[in-house]
């Protein structure tokens, strides 16, 4: 439990941070079961996901969305899924790793001509060996061609 409270702090705090900085990136971390280290120490692995807040696309247009991740403590492959994509709106790769050694990604977006105009919450997920799943919401804002 105060394992969970202290990243939830740490999550408020750059979150804060961000705020204040005026900052467009959304920033969130996730914690595991604390494991051995090299060292014969207990240590926690984290994994941080990066990306904007907000996203534009036209109808009938493509955008790029860049996501970046931080590893504390492990070096293992990274799973990123976009969930919850509005209707006529596709990404490029379904899924995609981020390999070790690598820390971002950038995913295209496609819009079809007749791509559901609004506001739509799109969800981030991210996975890794041996670390909570990292779930993010972005706003994918979804304009007339016009």
């Amino acid at each position: 439990m105060k394992r969970l409270y202290a990243v939830g702090l740490v999550g408020l705090a750059a979150c804060f941070a961000c705020f204040a900085a005026g900052c467009e990136n959304k920033t969130t971390t996730t914690g595991a079961v604390p494991t051995t280290g090299p060292s014969g120490k207990s240590v926690v692995k984290k994994l941080t996901l990066k990306a904007a807040a907000e996203q534009t696309i036209k109808q009938g247009d493509t955008d790029d969305v860049s996501i970046k991740i931080d590893r504390d403590n492990f070096d293992d492959a990274v799973t990123i899924r976009l969930n919850d994509l509005p209707k006529g709106i596709t990404c490029d790769r379904n899924e995609v790793i981020i390999p070790a050694g690598s820390n971002s990604i950038k995913l295209t977006l496609k819009a079809a001509p007749d791509a559901e105009v609004g506001e739509h919450a799109v969800k981030i997920d991210a996975k890794a060996p041996g670390v909570d799943e990292n779930v993010q919401t972005f706003k994918l804002t979804v304009k007339d061609k016009g």
